[in-house]
């Protein structure tokens, strides 16, 4: 039996390359986590961006009271994701790893390995006839008899080596003997000792710093290491996974269990509920409910106390996350009344106005004087285009012309979507229809109209179709991520960058509840180039940009019959842009003719598409369509059979195959036409 030794590494050949290792193990992933961050919160410092991106609105000209403090809240955002403990890591870290890299790292020592064709100089496949004939060439350069006789002690040892070397790579390729332990046991002497290298050099093991090496693997191993895992764990138990505190979570839970039913939910009880997270109460341990609820009120009534002004920009930062969290709570409630208030609540936050106020839609403009547009009857950025210029600047309280056109660009620009097309659809279904028990998804087409336009063109019903592609048919929401994304809104008064989007909402008339398994649905991309059109080129409507949105009802259509929802779409930033939908769907039954005539176009369909071919009988009239084409995403969708691409059986078989294949088809449609009489 081979013995067994420790090696040490006293030359430093080792050691270095562990450290590297282990501190690259470490620092590769933590860089990675931090330059991903700084990426990602680049444009978080962009306040009063345009909401197309083409007007830069600039806050010294708004005149916004809280400029100051919004900008040493925009900087210190900015260096605590710059400058923090991880930069301080990262900077030690890669200095160190460079410095031992350089310092310490040598060429690995490859000697000990044994390789006969690497010392000949011939390939893997190389004849016996190769072998011998570099032997011979190797053999008159490295024999001892052959050497120079100026060679110094230590080149002349070397050669010698190296002629030892390459006779025992010539008998391991050519004697049988030699050949069969290299082949065993990886050397031509044959089992050689094992060894084990240790990492450090001898005198930290076994010298006097030994004791050392003890405290600093229990510092590591026994300190330091459970510090940070009981860290990493306390923060994963202590917030949820969208990252709310769970003490947060749990309170909002309580609040919606223990809801008097005949209590109305309003912007205001629902800023209650979000002052009361341990996110705000943490950060102001010495403010009370009410100072904290004073703090909103003033931002919303766009009141600036210097004293109290960095508090309130910083409490202002936390609220739209903080009601984000209670709206995902809400959804699992299904109070959708809640969730409607508190995206109201949202939207006030983020543009500075009042939550009850009749004019929302005109004080989230820049330039307006409060007091003048609560006084006055216009309170809708459409009647505000409808009128005269001077009439406008009457109504917005407006002085400068200047002014005015600024105010008014703003408006312009403010997205509203025009729906020409909701529809509950099921892929495939060409004529519309909605079979039993399908997976189907709320279908919509749409405009992006500007406040100052007027009437809705015509658009001709062959632009409101679908590619059916593979890809459609087997994810009809990938449609929904073709679209430019939406740009930040314009809020000059909220600290932080808020981008623009449409969170919908699907409602079961029946009930009046949201839909079982619900979420919200976040439409945040739309082409915003007809933001610019003119009145002439939207009413002629060739040219406008048709956006789709998909929203993939939870759960498969229910028995033959008809059913009612409402599709309730907020604006996260613009009030004014809300929509409330109905949306009726007829499931209908599923006749034998009209399935087999689906199915066979899309069929010939896939083999367009495809260039393939479906196998067939001539005692069948259609078999199951593969799982991985056109037609077997349809029948996938209907919850009809496919077929796997599995190798046929034998002739002997095929017959039992056509006629399994053929009951199968005709008997799950034949039995879900009795189920769908039986419920007429």
């Amino acid at each position: 039996m081979a013995s067994s030794e420790y090696n040490y590494d006293e030359s430093g050949e080792t050691w270095p390359f562990f450290v590297l290792a282990l501190s690259s193990f470490i620092l590769l992933p933590l860089t990675f986590k931090y330059i991903s961050r700084i990426l990602s919160n680049t444009d978080s410092t962009k306040v009063n961006e345009s909401i197309k991106g083409s007007i830069r609105e600039n806050s010294e000209s708004l005149k916004v009271p809280n400029l100051s403090e919004i900008k040493s809240f925009q900087s210190k955002q900015k260096s605590s994701k710059i400058f923090n403990k991880t930069l301080l890591v990262l900077v030690i870290g890669w200095v160190t790893v460079l410095y031992i890299a350089k310092a310490y790292t040598k060429e690995a020592d490859l000697t000990g390995l044994f390789d006969p064709y690497a010392i000949l100089d011939v390939s893997f496949t190389a004849s016996e006839r190769e072998i011998k004939s570099h032997y011979r060439k190797l053999s008159l350069k490295y024999h001892p008899d052959k050497l120079p006789k100026d060679l110094t002690e230590d080149e002349r040892n070397a050669a010698e080596q190296a002629y030892i070397k390459l006779t025992s790579a010539y008998k391991a390729l050519t004697d049988e003997v030699t050949r069969e332990n290299f082949l065993r046991f990886g050397h031509p002497d044959g089992e050689q000792p094992t060894t084990h290298g240790i990492a450090l050099p001898q005198f930290l093991v076994e010298g006097k710093y030994s004791s050392l090496v003890v405290i600093l693997y229990f510092v590591v191993i026994g300190v330091l290491l459970p510090v940070l895992v009981g860290k990493w764990w306390s923060n994963v138990k202590s917030h949820t996974r969208k990252g709310l505190h769970v003490d947060t979570a749990a309170n909002f839970v309580r609040k919606f269990t223990d809801r008097d039913p005949a209590k109305v939910i309003t912007p205001d009880v629902v800023l209650e509920y979000i002052l009361e997270s341990e996110e705000v109460t943490q950060e102001f341990p010495k403010l009370s409910q009410e100072q904290l609820k004073s703090l909103v009120y003033d931002h919303l009534n766009r009141k600036f106390d210097s004293k109290t002004e960095s508090d309130k920009v910083k409490l202002i930062s936390k609220l739209p996350f903080l009601i984000s969290g209670l709206i995902d709570i809400a959804i699992v409630f299904k109070h959708h009344e809640t969730v409607f208030s508190a995206e109201d609540l949202k939207k006030s936050i983020v543009q500075a106005v009042p939550t009850t106020s009749k004019y929302q839609d005109l004080l989230q403009l820049p330039f307006v004087d409060p007091e003048t547009v609560v006084n006055q009857p216009i309170k809708k950025l459409g009647k505000l285009f409808a009128v005269s210029k001077d009439e406008a600047k009457k109504a917005l309280g407006i002085t400068k012309d200047a002014d005015l056109e600024r105010a008014l660009k703003v408006a312009e620009h403010i997205p509203t979507l025009r729906i020409i097309e909701a529809e509950i659809k099921v892929p495939g279904e060409e004529d519309g229809s909605v079979p039993p028990h399908s997976h189907a998804h709320i279908s919509l087409k749409f405009l992006v109209k500007s406040p100052r336009i007027k009437s809705c063109p015509d658009i001709a019903d062959e632009r409101l179709k679908d590619e059916e592609t593979l890809e459609y048919m087997k994810n009809p929401l990938i449609v929904n991520e073709q679209q430019p994304q939406l740009p930040y809104s314009y809020a000059p008064y909220f600290p932080q960058a808020f981008r623009n989007s449409w969170s919908c909402y699907v409602i079961a008339q029946k009930d009046n509840k949201l839909l079982e398994d619900s979420t919200s649905y976040i439409l945040e991309n739309a082409d915003l180039t007809d933001l610019d059109i003119s009145q002439d080129e939207w009413i002629k409507g060739t040219d406008v940009k048709i956006g789709t949105f998909k929203i993939q009802l939870p759960s498969p259509t229910g028995n033959v019959g008809q059913y009612h929802y409402r599709l309730v779409m907020k604006n996260n930033a613009y009030f004014g842009a809300d929509l409330d939908i109905p949306i009726d769907v007829e499931v209908t039954p599923l006749s034998i003719g009209k399935s087999l005539a689906g199915i066979k176009k899309q069929m010939e369909k896939a083999k367009q598409e495809q260039d393939s071919d479906y196998e067939s009988d001539s005692d069948s009239d259609i078999s199951d369509p593969e799982e991985d084409s056109l037609a077997g995403a349809i029948a996938a969708l209907r919850g009809a059979n496919v077929k796997n691409n599995t190798p046929k059986k034998s002739k002997g078989d095929d017959s039992d195959e056509e006629d399994e294949e053929d009951e199968d088809v005709f008997t799950d449609i034949n039995t879900d036409t009795e189920d769908e009489g039986d419920d007429n």
